[in-house]
């Protein structure tokens, strides 16, 4: 018996009108039912292990999602004494190493889960080779793919999209080193678009100057040198590091832009990747594969704050939306991550 019933039992069965036999067990039983829905308002229902539920003041008016395209949480645990400013998020906001992708853990399915927060079953990407023609697949119920929840014939829903739904106004900026996750900037939902062609620095130039010019509320740029140091040499290798060294300058270019923007005391920053590896590829279920980093530094960001309770890349979009003010897309499947946040009464 939960609490509230036991609590409620025992009021009633001390009752003299039970003892005295004037109540039927009918009334007896909406008594009770009455009783527990009482107490469950005052109290408040929770699942096993979790607090009451509170909520974050929106303190952001911009967010940026930084991905890494192949860095394992595993990787940077011990590498952040060479990359200042990946350590930066260690010292000043709220991180994990152990956030995990979805499996396989290749790009195209977890870039996806990334920015519209659906895993694989609900966006319908499930490889490197979806395109956004196999969003409606129609009478083929066999070999034609699946479509998005979202909708058949749709591209699955990207936070930016989610964004401009609700406030046609924002700006928002993309620019890519992938091509690939240019199928998700449909529908003019993508103010700016740079398209970068596997030019890092080139991609953080081109974001660089879309803060400068547009101050945007909505961000997401995508790097793509370390996954390809672990495939031509090996995931974890001096290659390898040497990429992510290059990467950490170009978190720094962006950290920069927004300070001289005016607007990094109003940016949630949030860096992750979609996968890791091991030896010289990557997709198999295994920690070195799956385990990414989330990392968020940003206004109301609890600092040193390790990250402990479950997550997965589900988890980016919904909480950047709420940073700013806005809700969780229609079709999110992730949950907001409150407990990195600072409340009004701390």
């Amino acid at each position: 018996l939960s609490v509230q019933n036991v609590v409620a039992r025992r009021f009633l069965l001390s009752s003299r009108f039970i003892r005295m036999g004037y109540v039927s067990l009918t009334v007896v039983t909406v008594v009770l039912c009455v009783l527990q829905l009482l107490l469950v308002s005052a109290i408040g229902h929770h699942p096993v292990g979790e607090g009451p539920k509170r909520h974050f003041e929106a303190k952001a008016e911009h967010f940026l999602v930084i991905g890494c395209d192949g860095f394992g949480g595993m990787f940077l645990e011990n590498a952040t004494s060479f990359l200042p400013h990946f350590a930066k998020f260690f010292a000043n906001g709220a991180t994990t190493t152990r956030m995990r992708d979805r499996n396989p853990s290749v790009s195209a399915p977890n870039w996806a889960a990334i920015t519209t927060s659906m895993s694989i079953e609900e966006s319908g990407v499930n490889s490197n080779s979806w395109t956004p023609a196999d969003d409606n697949p129609g009478n083929d119920i066999t070999g034609g793919g699946m479509p998005p929840i979202s909708g058949a014939g749709k591209v699955p829903q990207a936070y930016w999209a989610a964004a401009k739904i609700q406030n046609p106004e924002l700006k928002t900026a993309i620019s890519i080193s992938w091509d690939w996750i240019n199928y998700l900037c449909d529908n003019n939902t993508c103010d700016d678009l740079f398209r970068g062609k596997e030019d890092d620095l080139a991609v953080a130039k081109a974001m660089a100057g879309f803060i400068h010019d547009h101050q945007p509320n909505v961000m997401f740029v995508h790097f793509d040198s370390i996954d390809d140091a672990g495939h031509s040499s090996y995931w974890g290798s001096e290659k390898y590091y040497n990429a992510t060294k290059n990467v950490d300058g170009y978190i720094g270019l962006m950290l920069d832009a927004l300070d001289a923007a005016g607007i990094a005391d109003k940016t949630l920053v949030i860096v992750t990747a979609d996968h890791g590896g091991w030896q010289s590829h990557h997709g198999d279920f295994s920690q070195s594969n799956v385990y990414i980093p989330g990392l968020f530094m940003g206004p109301g960001v609890r600092p040193k704050y390790k990250i402990s309770s479950p997550t997965s890349n589900l988890d980016f979009a919904p909480t950047g939306l709420t940073a700013i003010g806005l809700k969780p897309g229609e079709f999110m499947q992730g949950r907001v991550l409150q407990e990195i946040f600072q409340y009004p009464s701390e």
